[in-house]
């Protein structure tokens, strides 16, 4: 991979160039879309999505916004550690034919940081409602619904299941808001989206894969673009630059940044709320890291460095939490350490295997076989033992599949025999009135663009609607939904 390819200008439209008095004060372009994204409603409506603890009344706990202002604030960071160090393991964005020169470095490092700044803002953008569990109960819902959805247009007609391809069905399946995310910035070439580079969206594209190319390595365990995309998937590997000799597309080196910036974010931070939100005490924490992190190391093979580098870190929480009374201090005090940490070792791995990043070989994430992988697996553990599963969580989680069922129920028949594909009972029309116009739009205008005839694809796009609507609400405006359609108020 290039750099000068990587952080190409190239979008989807061509946009009108800004007048030339605008060269006096200059602006990095990157800069600019920042500025657009943070203007965008895509990217408002994250403030009502949860991080966490769905559907939660707490002013404190961290929303998908505040989590994503967070990520992009620590892979800006990760940025300028990765490509300004002077450690022995610096490498410049500089090409091979290139000269290397301190004003191409310098503008090189900055599109670098304003890039991965927008990408963290916009990691989650494709995410449903009600977190991570959104994305399982809408993947569960098309497993065991598909079979019984009919287009009515006969008393034979076949179900969607026996009508959709492998690959369509695969998509549903396997609903992903990374490939949600992709999904919504593909639709500015119908002017219906932000336009941006193809250098920002491809450093979000955190799975370089197709359903049919799901595997067991890291950056291919799950699907980073549905069929519908896949077009501009292509597209914007060719342009960037993100496609091997074997004509396989490969993760954009700026993605593990942005992975590493996410996992940083959400594993300190919603350590930190859980003690807040009184899930947790942050005795309870110490008690579990200090009876669990030697047995996990043994198990994971790692080394005594390792284990020493997080008995570090479990020595440090200890002694804040015996020098400072109010907790809620101590794990903000420890959460800012820990993230210190944690960016040293990512931006050692991200510096120590470069070259096989930039060709596409490496298939771990930036805390492979660091100092503080024994570290990451911990936390990890101690968010499944007492966060995931609590009470807290596991309540409004059943009430989040309450809601997202009956919608699906409600909308996804309706929008298949939507466009006068099927005979639509009184309530399908009428549900069909409920759908955002713009997502009615979108659905036409790639119809007409794209020049789709065929019935199948045609069907498939129609379920999209649904997901797409359904995926792009808010916890609030989902709940408030339901109960309006439910008769509840």
């Amino acid at each position: 991979m290039e750099w000068k390819k990587l952080l190409t200008q190239t979008r989807l439209i061509n946009e009108e160039k800004d007048p030339k008095a605008f060269d006096d004060y200059y602006i990095s372009p990157f800069e600019r879309d920042y500025e657009r994204i943070v203007s965008s409603a895509a990217f408002r409506r994250l403030q009502d999505k949860t991080q966490v603890f769905p559907l939660s009344k707490s002013d404190f706990v961290r929303t998908r916004l505040t989590h994503s202002i967070e990520v992009s604030t620590i892979a800006k960071q990760l940025g300028i550690m990765c490509f300004q160090n002077t450690s022995l393991y610096q490498h410049l964005p500089i090409d091979c034919n290139e000269q290397n020169n301190e004003k191409l470095k310098s503008q090189r490092v900055g599109d670098i940081e304003a890039v991965l700044s927008c990408a963290g803002l916009l990691h989650d953008l494709g995410n449903p409602p009600f977190g991570h569990v959104g994305e399982e109960i809408i993947r569960e819902w098309f497993k065991g619904n598909l079979k019984d959805i009919y287009l009515l247009r006969c008393n034979d007609e076949k179900p969607a299941s026996d009508l959709l391809s492998k690959k369509q069905i695969t998509d549903l399946e396997n609903f992903e808001g990374n490939a949600q995310a992709l999904r919504i910035l593909s639709k500015a070439r119908h002017q219906s989206e932000i336009n941006l580079p193809f250098s920002i969206i491809s450093a979000l594209i955190k799975y370089p894969t197709r359903c049919d190319e799901i595997g067991e390595a890291h950056i291919r365990h799950k699907m980073g673009c549905y069929q519908a995309e896949e077009s501009t998937f292509l597209q914007i590997a060719e342009k960037v630059g993100t496609v091997n000799a074997d004509g396989e597309v490969i993760r954009n080196p700026l993605a593990y940044l942005v992975e590493a910036a996410d996992d940083i974010a959400y594993m300190t931070a919603d350590l930190e709320d859980a003690v807040k939100s009184g899930i947790v005490s942050v005795d309870e924490l110490l008690h579990f890291f200090e009876n669990t992190y030697e047995a996990l190391g043994e198990k994971n093979r790692e080394s005594q460095q390792h284990m020493d580098r997080t008995k570090e870190i479990i020595d440090k929480l200890n002694s804040l939490n015996e020098t400072e009374k109010d907790k809620a201090k101590v794990m903000s005090q420890w959460g800012t350490y820990l993230r210190k940490w944690l960016m040293y070792v990512v931006c050692w791995r991200f510096s120590k295997s470069y070259e096989d990043i930039l060709q596409g070989k490496f298939n771990y994430d930036l805390f492979y076989d660091n100092n503080h992988s024994l570290t990451e697996k911990l936390l990890k553990k101690a968010m499944s033992e007492f966060v995931f599963d609590s009470r807290v969580i596991v309540e409004p989680e059943i009430s989040a599949q309450i809601i997202l069922n009956f919608l699906l129920d409600k909308f996804v028949p309706a929008v298949v025999r939507f466009d006068n594909y099927g005979v639509m009972t009184m309530q399908d029309k009428k549900v069909i009135t409920l759908i955002s116009s713009n997502y009615i739009n979108d659905y036409f205008k790639a119809k007409e663009t794209d020049a789709i005839t065929d019935e199948i694809e045609l069907l498939y796009r129609r379920i999209l609607i649904a997901t797409d609507f359904i995926s792009g609400m808010t916890d609030g405006y989902a709940k408030t939904l339901y109960k309006k359609m439910s008769g509840l108020e």
